[in-house]
């Protein structure tokens, strides 16, 4: 019988402010287990370390299982530790110093500040053996006013968080409302919410489980995205939020590029459906429970050369969209949307002018596409599934 065992233990400690500043300490711990047994799989969960009761399960859930010639992938042996500490008083104390500091410039302050450490092992009898620790800070704030407006940002070290709002504060202090554009017009789009559009398409687009059920999953050599975009998966990216050497397989973790130059060049692929395609594993096996899922670890967008600011100086006119409300319902398989964009910040001859909020509709890889510029700074975001983002500003062209 094969035979994997995976545990994870994620810890949570921090302060969230809503009307009252509020320490919080959490703690999730579970053990997961695979078996393979005359070609069926059986996989379970049971909470806290307890792996007999994990194994039990698993024999339970091989009765019910199909027949298939699937094997546990060849794992490797992997160590590394990248963790560090924050005080939760530190914390509590500079958030509450800075939610005093931003009401006297006229804006409120509202959200929560976490340290997360996950630590995590995998053991099978296919030659796993990995142990992985990691932390970084993830501050998920609102910032109210006249263009009230949310920021979603980490960082893989003890980070200011005035260091992570002030770019954000800069820009729209001291606006006034103004009559949203129309027509065709560039749009810089905030990495905070361009996130929430592009990893559901992209979890659609660069899955080989989605072509291997006939899905809509990008062909290699395909015209994808403008010759500005290189998009590629980066667990070795040390500065990334989920920095592996391994996945959750325990097969090694490696680069693995996705768009080079506006070309599609591959998938992502976890062992079994790569076994399904008849290929081999990336390195892409993300455990979502006791089910293992081909995704990526760091999805990254390759900064460009410019800043924030030269990217505004260049459009005659258009729009930073800061925010978006209901990215939620975008159509993950065409990558269509359709957003309202609060707060627009409205650009005219590469000066901010003044804030609005307009509908949005478009699609994502038309924004890759139609890209005109890519900024330097990369913002750091974390979905609790267990995805890593890394983005920096895009600008593009659409119609309003």
């Amino acid at each position: 019988m094969e035979r994997e065992v995976y545990r994870l233990r994620e810890e949570r400690t921090g302060v969230s402010l809503e009307g009252s500043l509020k320490p919080f300490a959490r703690v999730r711990e579970f053990t997961a287990v695979r078996l393979i047994e005359n070609g069926k799989v059986g996989p379970a969960l049971a909470e806290g370390r307890n792996e007999e009761k994990a194994l039990m399960l698993a024999r339970e859930t091989l009765r019910f299982s199909k027949e298939e010639d699937y094997h546990l992938p060849a794992g490797c042996r992997a160590r590394w530790a990248r963790t560090f500490e924050v005080e939760v008083e530190d914390l509590t104390g500079e958030l509450s110093t800075l939610a005093g500091e931003l009401e006297k410039r006229g804006f409120s302050l509202s959200g929560t500040v976490e340290l997360i450490t996950r630590r995590f092992s995998v053991e099978s009898t296919a030659g796993a053996d990995v142990e992985g620790f990691y932390s970084f800070m993830m501050a998920e704030l609102e910032i109210g006013g006249e263009a009230p407006f949310q920021v979603y940002a980490g960082s893989s070290k003890r980070t200011e968080l005035e260091e992570l709002l002030d770019p954000y504060i800069n820009l729209v202090e001291g606006l006034g409302a103004v009559k949203p554009p129309e027509g065709r017009m560039e749009a810089i789009i905030a990495p905070s919410p361009f996130s929430d559009l592009l990893l559901p398409a992209a979890l659609q687009k660069f899955r080989g489980s989605v072509e291997v059920k006939g899905g809509t999953a990008a062909k290699p050599g395909e015209a994808i995205a403008s010759p500005l975009v290189t998009l590629l998966d980066d667990p070795l990216d040390s500065n990334s939020l989920r920095y592996v050497r391994a996945d959750d397989e325990g097969v090694k973790a490696r680069r693995n590029v996705l768009i080079e130059n506006g070309i599609a060049k591959g998938l992502l692929w976890d062992s079994h459906s790569a076994w399904k395609a008849g290929r081999e594993s990336t390195g892409n096996g993300i455990r979502i429970e006791e089910r293992i899922f081909d995704g990526p670890h760091n999805l990254t967008l390759t900064p460009g050369r410019k800043g924030l600011d030269a990217l505004i100086s260049e459009v005659e006119r258009g729009f930073i969209a800061l925010g978006l409300r209901g990215a939620n319902a975008l159509d993950p398989t065409t990558g269509d949307f359709s957003v309202v964009v609060t707060p627009a910040l409205i650009i005219e001859r590469g000066e901010v002018k003044g804030f609005s909020r307009f509908e949005l509709r478009g699609n994502v890889w038309e924004l890759l596409r139609n890209a005109t510029g890519i900024g330097r700074e990369l913002t750091r975001v974390w979905f609790d599934e267990g995805f890593s983002l890394s983005l920096p500003f895009l600008r593009t062209e659409v119609v309003v």
